[in-house]
């Protein structure tokens, strides 16, 4: 009598619960094929029978500012013959914390306040070179102005100018105003000529709303132009005609 059967029936009667090589290898196909598109394709039905939107676009709030100059063709058609400069500016010296593009706002006597999304078009030491150049340009006693950055002894005049204030004055009360202040050294383009004359402006104070940046670039711009017109003040008011002298100032 046989007590045990063959290992070979055993196995021929246990069912088989996983699938062959090859229905697996189909199975993963149509798995990875196609699940994932099907899922796809409902999300973006149901976002769009729903009215959503993916990614919600945003109007970019930051506005941009420059200085301006208004010179007045007048000063150079006023009586008097005076001699002409060529003037040279050195780069601006300007405060570390002006350095940025964002619009500085001062809050308190040692607090300030960058605008974030009021910004100055171009960077500050440069629109006030060019601010100061065309204002100069328009003085009675000033030829030409340039940006000397090698020592040009064509010039008569070398021009450095140092920036101490610059922005906007904000307080609780709502007395908000302006402040701008600098302070320059005129020395003669002469190797044997060591005099400097020093001399400095601070604006008048005018008034800003504390809110609306393009009044504060206006306002900046118009005590720049009053600075612009104080150092063609400082530069000499020499008669062309030899012989005349003159003792006239141009009022800044």
């Amino acid at each position: 009598m046989q007590l045990t059967r063959p290992i070979k029936s055993l196995r021929s009667e246990i069912p088989r619960t996983f699938p062959t090589a090859d229905a697996a290898r189909k199975l993963g196909r149509r798995s990875v094929g196609h699940h994932p598109f099907v899922l796809l394709h409902c999300a973006l039905v149901s976002c769009a029978l729903g009215g959503c939107s993916l990614i919600q676009p945003h109007a970019d709030p930051t506005r941009f500012y420059v200085l301006t100059a208004k010179s007045d063709p007048s000063e150079r058609a006023a009586e008097g013959d005076f001699k002409r400069w060529k003037v040279g500016l050195r780069p601006l010296e300007v405060p570390a914390y002006l350095r940025s593009k964002t619009i500085v706002v001062r809050t308190g006597t040692n607090e300030i306040h960058f605008a974030e999304f009021d910004r100055w078009a171009e960077p500050l030491d440069q629109g006030i070179s060019r601010v100061m150049k065309e204002t100069l340009s328009a003085a009675r006693n000033v030829e030409s102005v340039a940006l000397n950055l090698h020592a040009d002894d064509s010039l008569d005049y070398d021009v450095a100018i140092r920036i101490l204030a610059c922005e906007g004055m904000r307080v609780e009360n709502g007395n908000s105003s302006i402040r701008f202040a600098m302070e320059w050294e005129v020395r003669p383009v002469v190797s044997s000529s060591k005099a400097i004359k020093r001399g400095g402006f601070t604006a008048d104070v005018a008034a800003w709303d504390g809110k609306d940046y393009g009044q504060l670039a206006g306002r900046l711009s118009e005590a720049i132009a009053g600075a612009g017109k104080a150092l063609a003040a400082d530069l000499p008011m020499e008669a062309k005609t030899p012989g005349e002298t003159t003792t006239e100032k141009i009022k800044p």
